[in-house]
């Protein structure tokens, strides 16, 4: 889970630019740069009026706990993933979750983003359930850089076989850039993925959700004709786009082909608002859609509708009680829309407005709980209360206490579910000492394999197995062990704060340090500085800029942070003590002490250390 690549990235960063680099390939390329920079962006795309036009639709500012889970290839979890939430930054830990408590969202616009290295980038559009004893689930899952075929920068042509029996077809007429805007000669990776329009699995690998801003930035929920993801990459490893047009090809589905009309909205997936815009038309062509497109990011063949915000809770008629881990599918015009309920038995999102559609639920055995032929219309925004009968099928439950070393009720942490044979069921936030899982088993009794942790102090929970029949207690104790790496620190004498979350630690050209781990408040701890021999050093905001020897603390993982810059030079300023550093595989320890200013002006003081193992 250490060696990803975001470590390096993030390091790098603070020693080019003092951290400015660090989300480089999250940031939207400058707009007012030179020519050829311009044309990477969409040319249609003006991402400040998107933005404008969210605020009207986003709502108030709420406040929110989240779980999310990123996985890749055959759903297996990707550990060490970067995950972006609320302002909050996260790193999935071994079993690809992270948790977010108290991250403020939109009401009706919450955006995940998620990295990883070897991996495209990824996202979730939610409708949020939001206040302190709400939780909401996400799932993320990524693509895989390996299967990238090569073309030569003056242009040519690459093609992948769909599940739908015919290819997705790239056309390119050479040229290519960095990210930089700088023109690019040598060979290109291309890696392309195309998503079936009408595949349960297309909810959680398509970004953001089917949802977007027309050409006249009215918000719009979307039907898809197909989704494709053009991914280009240098000799280098660097990110490429194109500085001539393209051309793509891309199948209909047999299912769609009789309602597919001959000129279809062609939308680009814009990162930086976590929305679909309406940028260019595809064109019918024979069983294939033809679009000309001036950059690559996500594109989609979409039907726009009117949009509404929606959410259900599904519970079970006989008892009330909400049922998670079941299937919501909408069905209309041809499109399908998909989404599992979390632990409380919701699903929400956008819904088209003013069309009958077809609501069908289903659980993971395939049985059909509920089928609505006649769902909706609605005019505006909705929240109803499905019930559906589980007499055909079993219903079990798994709850229980969770308590840390000391036996005191866990308030950070989270439990997950899974079959024994390893089926991922699903994943509950721990606020208040208790767990539980409702969901449905294909029989009983059914065994489940419970783990977790609590992310405040890091120990695990031991893997335990129960037996539901159709009920079971899971009595849970978070105190696995304490994780080997660390920086643990008290501010204003209050008690130890731990956080051991995707620790790390380098040197690079024997002259800069980092080192830092990951934190569900503020987004973790960091350290850097040009002193890599024993001995004491000062706090300077920007050790590398003077060639003094000295260090600072550029993040700190409480929910006030610490300003740099304000907290250099002042009386009783931090004093930094390396006391070891050792080689590849050991441990680099740094113990530091004295008064900080916070990000809200406030005066702090601090004393910690960090005890990591150094990965370069």
């Amino acid at each position: 889970m250490k060696k990803n690549l975001f470590k390096y990235l993030a390091m790098f960063g603070i020693i080019a630019i003092a951290l400015l680099a660090c989300q480089k390939e999250n940031e939207p390329l400058s707009e007012s740069s030179n020519a050829t920079q311009v044309v990477q962006k969409a040319q249609y795309v003006n991402t400040d009026r998107i933005r404008e036009a969210l605020r009207e639709f986003q709502g108030r500012r709420v406040r929110t706990n989240f779980i999310g889970r990123v996985i890749g290839r055959g759903d297996q979890p990707i550990a060490g993933a970067t995950v972006t939430l609320g302002g909050q930054q996260q790193v999935t830990d071994d079993n690809g979750i992270v948790t977010f408590i108290g991250a403020v969202v939109y009401e009706n616009f919450a955006y995940a983003t998620a990295t990883a290295s070897g991996y495209t980038d990824g996202s979730r559009v939610m409708v949020p359930n939001y206040g302190d004893n709400n939780e909401n689930t996400f799932t993320i899952k990524l693509f895989s850089l390996e299967n990238a075929q090569t073309i030569s920068s003056s242009g040519g042509e690459v093609s992948v076989r769909t599940e739908l029996g015919r290819e997705v077809i790239i056309a390119f007429d050479g040229g290519f850039v960095d990210e930089n805007g700088n023109p690019y000669s040598g060979n290109v990776a291309v890696t392309v993925n195309h998503l079936d329009p009408l595949s349960e699995e297309t909810a959680n690998t398509m970004p953001g959700e089917l949802y977007g801003l027309d050409r006249n930035y009215q918000e719009v929920a979307l039907g898809s004709y197909g989704m494709v993801h053009v991914e280009l990459r240098g000799s280098m490893g660097q990110k490429l786009q194109i500085s001539n047009p393209a051309t793509i090809l891309m199948p209909i589905h047999p299912n769609q082909m009789a309602s597919a009309p001959s000129q279809v909205p062609f939308w680009s997936f814009i990162k930086e608002t976590g929305t679909w815009f309406e940028e260019t038309v595809a064109y019918k062509d024979g069983a294939y859609y033809k679009a000309v497109v001036n950059h690559f990011s996500f594109w989609n063949c979409d039907a726009p509708f009117p949009v509404a915000n929606f959410n259900a809770t599904v519970v079970d008629a006989g008892t009330l009680v909400p049922v998670s881990g079941l299937t919501v599918t909408i069905n209309y015009n041809s499109f399908s829309r998909y989404a599992i309920t979390d632990n409380n038995g919701n699903v929400s999102g956008k819904i088209p407005t003013n069309q009958t559609m077809t609501l069908t639920i289903t659980d993971h055995c395939g049985t059909v709980l509920y089928n609505d032929p006649n769902f909706g219309p609605f005019t505006g925004a909705t929240s109803i209360t499905i019930p559906v009968s589980l007499v055909s099928v079993s219903s079990i439950n798994v709850s229980g206490t969770v308590l840390d070393c000391n036996g005191l009720p866990v308030t950070n942490g989270y439990v997950t579910y899974s079959s024994g044979g390893g089926q991922f069921f699903g994943t509950t936030l721990v606020t208040a000492g208790t767990h539980s899982y409702s969901a449905v088993s294909c029989s009983i009794p059914a065994t489940i394999n419970v783990e977790g942790a609590d992310v405040g102090t890091g120990q695990v929970i031991a893997s335990t197995t129960v037996i539901a029949n159709p009920n079971a207690t899971a009595n849970l104790t978070a105190c696995g062990g304490l994780a080997p790496e660390y920086i643990r620190y008290s501010i204003n004498g209050n008690p130890v704060v731990y956080e051991i979350q995707s620790p790390w630690a380098n040197i690079e050209q024997g002259m800069y340090l980092s080192m830092g781990t990951t934190s569900p408040i503020g987004g973790g701890t960091m350290l850097i500085g040009n002193a890599t021999t024993l001995g004491t050093y000062p706090f300077d905001s920007n050790p590398f800029a003077t060639g003094t020897p000295s260090m600072a603390i550029k993040r700190l993982g409480t929910s006030t942070g610490i300003d740099p810059v304000s907290s250099t030079g002042i009386t009783g300023s931090i004093v930094f003590n390396i006391t070891s550093i050792g080689g590849v595989g050991a441990y680099i320890d740094v113990s530091f002490s004295g008064t900080y200013i916070d990000q809200f002006g406030g005066t702090n003081t601090i004393t910690g250390d960090a005890h990591i193992l150094r990965d370069n």
